[in-house]
């Protein structure tokens, strides 16, 4: 007896009926796949970007430490600054290896809102020892020179040797070096000398923030406690920024959950419901074949089998369907989640595809047992009687 072949011709007598299950495991699978992807890329993304930063700890301006991190990772005008002073102050900070100021200011031009970085190159290639560069680097005491990330540059269609104009008063800028992709926020960025950077948008003598590495690593506590004697500064390190975004997702994290428990609900039922129906419609079928032979069992894995196709082919379509859909649930991230990290949230994991499967036909199985023990039960002259009564 080939029992997928009757499988699955039974399933295709009732086509809409199984494609409408198969939907509806299709729908449950691809909630679960998006939320445990869109979790495990958001988490790696910000993993990312926290190392690319390069620093320990970052001193702010009090009063926004958190907006003021999101911002100096991911581009834009921080409202509050720092006093220039308080540079030689962290420096001279027992503990302290490097720490480097930074002005952060967009400008617009033709339509497209651009970030510039003021900074000190040395110290900043000191931070960031992976920046390489085609072209090379400027000195911090060069006048209207620029380096840019790739993607800007590709965007851009520019080259070294390129003049660009910055600023509120479109300044001509020279390119004297392209950033090689990074995959963060320096791949959109123009970086500046401090010092250019606060003459063209007249902020001399301010930073909004201090970029700062520890000398080892257990001491980050007891530098940020130093630093935070510093009138009007205050400290954020790279855990706090990581668990202040993280909670910011939480709430949205437990939504997604719930549509989640709720899609697996309607889905299990809607696969009990269908193999119900099935066995209800073919009692006199698996009477006759329990009369020529077939025992219970047999009825039984049929049944399971039925649910395993149901649910494998369900589970497919959504892991496709979660692909295809990833564009639209990353930019509802992006538009209600300020500051997501740069990259991809949601990306092909061949490890996560086989979870999900695997859950999907485990969902089926449990399902599928009430129908499949009712169909093993049948008594042959029952089966027959019932349909004559």
């Amino acid at each position: 007896m080939n029992f997928w072949t009757l499988a699955i011709k039974n399933l295709s007598r009732r086509r809409m009926r199984t494609l409408l299950t198969i939907v509806g495991v299709a729908i449950a699978i691809a909630v679960l796949y998006s939320l445990l992807s869109f979790n495990a890329g958001y988490e790696r993304q910000l993993s990312g970007e926290m190392n690319s930063l390069g620093v320990s700890l970052l001193a702010v301006p009090k009063g926004c430490p958190y907006e003021a991190a999101s911002l100096v990772m991911h581009g834009g005008v921080i409202p509050k600054y720092l006093n220039e002073s308080n540079l030689q102050t962290i420096r001279k900070t027992t503990g302290v290896e490097i720490a480097t100021p930074m002005l952060l200011q967009q400008f617009t031009n033709n339509g497209t809102s651009h970030v510039v970085y003021g900074i000190e190159s040395a110290e900043m290639q000191k931070i960031k020892p992976w920046w390489k560069v085609q072209g090379r680097f400027f000195s911090d005491d060069e006048k209207n020179v620029m380096v840019i990330g790739a993607g800007l540059a590709e965007l851009d269609g520019a080259k070294v040797g390129d003049t660009i104009p910055i600023g509120p008063i479109k300044e001509p800028f020279t390119i004297v070096g392209i950033l090689e992709r990074t995959g963060g926020q320096d791949d959109q960025s123009h970086f500046l000398p401090i010092d250019e950077a606060q003459r063209i948008f007249k902020k001399e003598g301010k930073i909004n923030t201090i970029a700062v590495l520890v000398k080892d690593p257990k001491e980050v506590a007891s530098v940020s406690d130093e630093i935070e004697k510093i009138p009007d500064t205050q400290v954020v390190t790279m855990s706090q920024i990581s668990g202040t975004i993280m909670n910011l997702v939480g709430s949205a994290r437990t939504l997604l959950f719930s549509l989640i428990a709720v899609a697996i609900v309607i889905s299990a039922f809607g696969i009990m419901n269908t193999l119900l129906m099935s066995v209800h419609e073919r009692t006199r079928e698996f009477g006759m074949m329990k009369a020529i032979g077939a025992s219970g069992v047999d009825i039984g894995i049929m049944v399971m089998i039925e649910t395993i196709i149901v649910t494998t082919a369900g589970g497919i379509l959504g892991i496709y369907g979660s692909f295809v859909g990833a564009g639209m649930i990353e930019k509802f991230v992006r538009s209600n989640i300020p500051y997501a990290p740069v990259g991809s949230l949601i990306t092909v994991d061949p490890f996560l595809i086989g979870e999900c499967l695997l859950f999907s036909v485990v969902l089926g199985l449990i399902c599928g047992l009430y129908p499949a023990f009712r169909s093993s039960r049948l008594s042959p002259m029952e089966a027959i009687r019932s349909e004559f009564e």
